[in-house]
């Protein structure tokens, strides 16, 4: 009796699966429907969720719990933390020669991936050329937005520039008062069909990007701008110079992945840029440490390649959140202006 109980057990268990499994098949294959709206995800360049021979590969599916990231130093660096008062700091960088001091003072590192000694030397990350070239009256920086529809806590939805895009101008704006001639793409290559479709944005945005940077062969900063998606309760702000701004996160996708307890390159993910990219990242953050303290959480790391293979000095930003105002990311905009040009120039 107790077996053929085991066994109806484990039909339904299995039934259930099938069923899910082919109810699963069945969304995903409906391009009208919003898989965001079931996961939270950022998508993986160059990963079909339906690999090459159709199987299933997976999906880099982007936990938005702070709880769940797996952080060393999680005390240490405040990612959801309200402030008052942010001020400058000077940085002993030889004390961050050690690899977990590293990660402590600077990283948020996914549970997916690994820091490891071969890709974080201070050492080199200081003595990288990151200055641009001063050749004229031609454009240096490229700025787009992989995920356009990114909107803040008072934007109308309906102005494409209420939004990341607009922080993206703003971006552009600061730059060039400081000499530094900027192209702004506002293509939007999370929208298919007239809907929000974030599967396939990254995909969609190389081409024309690369056609960009083909036509505009002076660019040498390229720097794909979010924002974060966080917990209502949080909030990414502080106050800088007496105005309220949203806090910013650099990005670096390390191209290597956990797969049983082993770190493996990801397949059909190459990066020949990443010491170059990490390398931008550090610097950024440590110049914002440094110019602005509290402006910066840090920079998060991923197992995936994202937008940074795209140049040596790719990057990744994420400017606030969802629930930040558009006046604390526009003020956000301004510091991160004099950041970056303090770095490349």
């Amino acid at each position: 009796m107790k077996d053929i109980r085991s066994k109806k057990k484990n039909l339904k268990i299995f039934y259930g699966a099938v069923v899910f499994s082919a109810l699963f098949l069945i969304i995903s294959l409906i391009d009208d429907f919003d898989l965001g709206g079931l996961f939270l995800y950022e998508n993986i360049l160059g990963y079909d969720f339906w690999g090459g021979a159709g199987k299933i590969i997976g999906i880099d599916v982007f936990n938005e719990d702070y709880r769940e990231i797996d952080v060393a130093g999680e005390n240490e660096i405040s990612f959801y933390e309200e402030k008052n008062l942010s001020s400058p700091k000077k940085i002993d960088v030889s004390k961050l020669k050690d690899l977990s001091a590293l990660r402590k003072s600077s990283y948020i590192v996914d549970k997916k991936t690994l820091m490891t000694r071969d890709y974080f030397n201070v050492d080199k990350f200081m003595s990288t050329d990151l200055k641009i070239k001063k050749n004229g009256d031609f454009p240096k920086v490229l700025i787009f937005h992989t995920h356009s529809h990114e909107m803040f806590k008072d934007s109308d939805p309906d102005n494409l520039y209420d939004g990341i895009v607009g922080a993206g101008e703003r971006l552009k704006e600061k730059l060039e008062e400081k000499g530094i001639k900027c192209i702004h793409c506002t293509d939007r290559f999370d929208m298919v069909d007239g809907k929000v479709k974030i599967i396939g944005a990254y995909e969609r945005m190389e081409p024309t990007i690369r056609k960009i940077l083909s036509d505009n062969p002076s660019v040498e900063v390229v720097i794909d701008l979010h924002r974060d998606g966080i917990d209502e309760s949080k909030k990414l702000v502080t106050v800088i110079d007496g105005k309220p701004t949203a806090k910013v996160m650099f990005f670096n996708g390390l191209c290597r992945i956990l797969d049983d307890g082993k770190l493996v390159e990801t397949e059909g993910l190459a990066n020949p840029y990443l010491p170059e990219n990490l390398a931008f990242s550090f610097n950024m953050n440590l110049k914002a440490n440094e110019m602005f303290g509290g402006f910066s959480r840090g920079i998060y790391l991923n197992a995936y390649r994202y937008s940074l293979h795209l140049m040596p000095k790719s990057t990744l930003i994420e400017m606030g959140a969802q629930n930040n105002t558009k006046e604390e990311i526009l003020n956000a905009a301004d510091l991160l202006a004099e950041v970056i040009a303090e770095v490349i120039t």
